[in-house]
């Protein structure tokens, strides 16, 4: 395994066509990403403004409809159907201390659902840093295409590139 620190690439050219990518870092002072084709690590610094946690939030749903985020929540049972109206999918709740435990799935492809995660995200942020793991069908090309729409935000830029060793 080869790691690259590529603090000074730019986004267009830290791909090495001889070498599969193992994942992508990048990210500014308020918001950091860890990415594979798999799944996206998200983590918000809790001086993060409203607007860049739209736009980042945003920009994944824009580049791939297949993200969705697992979220646990304790609750009343009469409370789950709550979350349901905001489109999060029930996948399976149990009987706990405090409530029930309850699973969702929320899909980036529900408009209703994504702008309901966007903001108890930020109301999370009151409380300190947030991190969040988004899984997804991804691609290098489609990490790439995240980095393009998020460098309009300060100081974005590609801290590292990990690739896969060669045998």
């Amino acid at each position: 395994m080869v790691m690259s620190d590529v603090s000074s690439w730019s986004v267009e050219n830290i791909i090495d066509e001889s070498r599969d990518v193992l994942n992508i870092e990048m990210g500014c002072d308020d918001v950091q990403l860890y990415c594979t084709t798999g799944k996206i690590k998200v983590w918000f610094g809790r001086q993060t403004s409203r607007d860049v946690v739209r736009a980042v939030l945003q920009c994944f749903s824009k580049i791939d409809s297949s993200f969705i985020h697992e979220r646990e929540i304790i609750c009343d049972y009469d409370k789950i159907p709550v979350y349901e109206n905001h489109d999060y999918i029930l996948m399976s709740y149990g009987k706990t201390d405090g409530g029930y435990r309850a699973l969702f799935n929320i899909q980036f492809s529900k408009h209703y659902a994504l702008n309901h995660f966007i903001e108890s995200t930020i109301r999370e942020l009151k409380e300190g840093d947030v991190d969040k793991t988004l899984h997804w069908n991804g691609s290098v090309a489609r990490i790439m295409l995240i980095g393009s729409e998020l460098e309009s935000l300060n100081g974005w830029k590609i801290s590292k590139v990990e690739y896969k060793g060669e045998e």
